[in-house]
């Protein structure tokens, strides 16, 4: 509901009440005025509970660098839309890059434990035909016992190898995981609300850039005493924004405030609003219609709304 319509709406019921405050006049005097007119306030027309708000976004995330680096290259630039996981920025890596490639060599490696495997492979066959002769008393028992020996050795060197091309593969991913922290990435799915570093710049301790998430947006507002038990958790509600204007959009209450504010009279309401293809902004007024009446103020509230402007004109 834009604020044109807004105050249309409320013109056309201040003429009406106008109305009925002149009639009012003409067949009462005295305390007998002021009571109907009394009433008249007490009891407003029917009308759809609103309540002015405020659209934000859910989220704010400030990024900074989990390594001490320099700013190579900005990947985007202020206002622009960025996904989860999104490359962001990416810092100095030239020694990362080249651990990267290193680990990655000694990881394909497997010359060692082909070798291995071959040793291994002949000292069994060796041993095969040691036993062989044995039985035949053709060799010492020394000479079997040695044999039996190489195959074990053999069977280490290749766990060992074995062992080491492990290691590599671990090497490997920890080089990976080194280089990856050298890009800085989008935690969250949102827009770039400002930029601190620029490229050439220690990012060591500081701030890089802002972001702010816009799907779904948050909307808050804040209701008086009167509403409080009618404004439940998961309801929905009509939200009209100043912008994009003549359109509305429908929030789900998330969060009621279960404490009353006694300074001010009023509690906080807080609701969630998908904003799947960005149509809305945050940081715009809004205009909050509720599926129930406006409820009734407390006779306190009804004595307070009587100015002095209407006291004195019945006198």
């Amino acid at each position: 509901m834009t604020n044109m319509k807004r105050v249309q709406i409320r013109n056309e019921r201040s003429c009406t009440r106008s109305v009925d405050d002149d009639r009012c006049l003409k067949i009462c005097t005295g305390l007998t005025c002021l009571l109907a007119i009394t009433l008249l306030l007490a009891s407003p027309r029917a009308r759809a509970a609103e309540l002015d708000c405020l659209v934000k976004p859910e989220m704010y995330v400030e990024l900074s660098s989990p390594v001490d680096s320099v700013m190579e290259k900005m990947l985007v630039e202020t206002g622009d839309t960025v996904a989860r996981g999104q490359p962001l920025a990416q810092l100095e890596a030239s020694v990362e890059r080249a651990r990267v490639r290193l680990a990655r060599l000694q990881a394909k490696s497997v010359s060692e434990i082909k070798n291995r495997e071959e040793q291994l492979r002949y000292t069994k066959q060796y041993h095969a035909r040691m036993a062989d002769l044995l039985s035949q008393n053709s060799v010492s028992q020394y000479e079997a016992d040695k044999a039996a020996t190489e195959v074990a050795i053999a069977q280490i060197e290749l766990n060992k190898a074995n062992e080491k091309w492990r290691i590599a593969q671990s090497n490997l991913e920890l080089a990976q995981a080194q280089l990856a922290l050298r890009t800085i990435r989008s935690p969250i799915d949102g827009i770039v609300v400002d930029r601190y570093a620029m490229v050439g710049e220690s990012v060591s301790d500081r701030t890089i850039m802002k972001l702010a998430k816009v799907n779904p947006l948050k909307v808050e507002l804040i209701a008086p005493t009167e509403y409080f038990g009618l404004i439940q958790k998961g309801m929905e509600v009509e939200i009209y924004p100043e912008q994009p204007s003549n359109q509305v959009f429908i929030a789900t209450v998330t969060v009621v405030d279960q404490l009353i504010d006694p300074a001010s009279g009023s509690f906080t309401v807080r609701m969630l609003l998908p904003n799947p293809e960005d149509k809305l902004v945050g940081g715009v007024n809004c205009l909050a219609n509720f599926d129930f009446k406006t409820p009734e103020p407390s006779n306190g509230d009804v004595y307070s709304s009587l100015s002095s402007q209407t006291l004195n004109s019945i006198e």
